[in-house]
Parts: structure tokens; C-alpha cells; sequence
């Protein structure tokens, strides 16, 4: 009876990713695509959260311990930014910057970051763990994120994902991710960790976001 309890939540998980992924594919056709692959990503996790009240489940707690959540958020996006400047092996800051960080600075902490991680690392990756277990869970997690990359509208992401070595980075980073919410339980930590690694793309010249609006 186990086994097919978990089974099931496997099954769930799987059946969500790949709605998840349809939905993100229409982002190719235009900004309505983007916008409601956005909402998807934010919408999945907090709509399950309102309906059953778990929110602990998902990452949704009091930050008893405020240091160590923002400690390995910090880490984690480090470690991520680091990997970047090594793949991407150029850093030339915009000659923009000031207006690049006020936009991107602000699309990375309040929608870019928040809408991946509440989805994968609050939603799928903790349905995963519930199904596989933590190390075997984060591991298929971090795999569905990366290839759900290949998926979304991402032209000129931070790493160059048609080599092997982005998909190493994006799958490194991916880890780091779902690592520290592992270590703190708190969506707050993958949150910060993202979209610091996000802004410190921003700086280094791998993400124009002021190019991207122009273009729309």
C-alpha cells in the first residue's frame, strides 16, 4: 500500500512537470507564453498550498534561524557565480549597468527566481524526495530542471546549454539549489540563491535584460 501511494505521488509529480513544460514551450511563441509560464511556476505550488494547507511542505516556514537561511542562500549563489565566470570565461560588465541591475536586479528576486524555485525546488522536488528519497529526489529534480531549460524560452541564458559543458553548469547549479533548501527547509534559501546568481550574470555581461524589453 506504500509503494503505490508513492507511486502515485511519483506519477503526479511527472504528470505536473510535463503540463509544467507544455505550458513553459508556449513562452517561444510570444511574451503571453512567458507571462503564463510565469504564472504556471508561481500558480502550481501556491494554489496546492492554499488547497491543502501544507505549506511547510513546500518551503513556506518562519525563519527561526534567519543566518543560516540566508547563509546557505548566499552559498549557494556564490558557488553558482563562480561556476559562470568559469564557463563563460569572458566578464564584460554593460555600459548600462546601473540601469541593467535597477531591471534585472528586480525581475531576478521578484519573479525570475521565485517563480523556478517555488515550482521546482518547493513543489517537485519535495514530491520527489517524498517519492525516491532526499538524494535520489534532488537528483531527478536537478535533472528535470536542467532539461526543462531545452523547454523554456531561453535564448541567452547564462550558460551556453547547446555544449555539454552548460548542461553540466545549468545541472551544477540546479543542485546547488535544491541542496540548500535540503540543508534549511526553506523556499527563502533557493530563492535568494537564484536570484543572486541571477544579478551577478547581470554584472558580468551574460544577461541583457534592456536588449530583451526593447525587443518586445
Amino acid at each position: 500500500m506504500v509503494k503505490d501511494e508513492l507511486l502515485r505521488k511519483l506519477i503526479l509529480a511527472l504528470a505536473v512537470y510535463a503540463i509544467f513544460c507544455a505550458i513553459s514551450a508556449t513562452g517561444r511563441l510570444g511574451q503571453w507564453g512567458i507571462a503564463l509560464m510565469t504564472m504556471a511556476g508561481l500558480g502550481i505550488p501556491l494554489v496546492w498550498g492554499w488547497r491543502t494547507g501544507r505549506w511547510r511542505e513546500i518551503g513556506f516556514v518562519r525563519m527561526t534561524d534567519g543566518r543560516t537561511v540566508i547563509g546557505w542562500g548566499i552559498a549557494a549563489g556564490i558557488a553558482t557565480a563562480i561556476l559562470g565566470v568559469l564557463v563563460i570565461g569572458t566578464v564584460a560588465p554593460p555600459p548600462d549597468l546601473a540601469v541593467e541591475l535597477a531591471l534585472g536586479g528586480v525581475l531576478w528576486l521578484l519573479v525570475a527566481s521565485p517563480f523556478q524555485e517555488f515550482f521546482f525546488r518547493g513543489w517537485l522536488q519535495t514530491r520527489l524526495e517524498n517519492a525516491l528519497g532526499a538524494p535520489v529526489g534532488l537528483l531527478l529534480a536537478t535533472l528535470l530542471f536542467t532539461l526543462w531549460h531545452y523547454v523554456a524560452p531561453f535564448t541567452g541564458g547564462a550558460f551556453p546549454l547547446e555544449t555539454p559543458v552548460g548542461f553540466i553548469a545549468t545541472f551544477a547549479a540546479g543542485w546547488a539549489y535544491g541542496y540548500s533548501f535540503q540543508r534549511t527547509g526553506s523556499i527563502v534559501t533557493p530563492w535568494l540563491a537564484h536570484a543572486s546568481a541571477g544579478i551577478v550574470f547581470i554584472i558580468i555581461g551574460s544577461m541583457d535584460f534592456t536588449a530583451q524589453f526593447a525587443a518586445m
